[in-house]
């Protein structure tokens, strides 16, 4: 089953932001995020690629809809999104977790919390690493 989630950077009061399919939870994508898309360029860099299947540790290895399934990359690009109409657009998309390179250069993650009906739960990405190594 997917973890789908967004990721996207935010600017003003807007947020470029693709859709990615697999592997959304933050011992995943939001640990991938902070390791390894950790500037604006190398976010920027990310976000050009369009929607993902999977996010990976460098943009070469990321399954791309466009590069790599072929789909237009018209229907796949980065949306610029408001910060305000975000949860709107995540909720419309299923997204399980919404991640955001804020304007102090850090990421924030959010999760859906089904009984509230939005995405106001905030994850610590750094803390899920920590429970991920201790079970390995």
């Amino acid at each position: 089953m997917a973890t789908r989630s967004l990721i996207g950077i935010k600017t003003g009061d807007t947020v470029k932001t693709i859709y990615c399919h697999w592997d959304g939870y933050p011992s995943h994508n939001g640990i991938i995020l902070v390791d390894n898309y950790n500037t604006p360029s190398k976010i920027y860099e990310l976000l050009a690629l369009g929607d993902l299947s999977t996010l990976k540790e460098t943009i070469d290895t990321c399954w791309v809809y466009h590069r790599d399934r072929k789909e237009s990359y018209d229907k796949v690009k980065a949306k610029d999104i408001k910060y305000s109409d975000l949860e709107k657009y995540a909720y419309k998309y299923g997204v399980d977790y919404i991640y955001v390179y804020n304007e102090e250069f850090e990421w924030e993650c959010f999760k859906y919390n089904p009984a509230s009906g939005n995405y106001s739960t905030p994850v610590n990405i750094l803390s899920e690493r920590v429970f991920t190594e201790a079970l390995n």
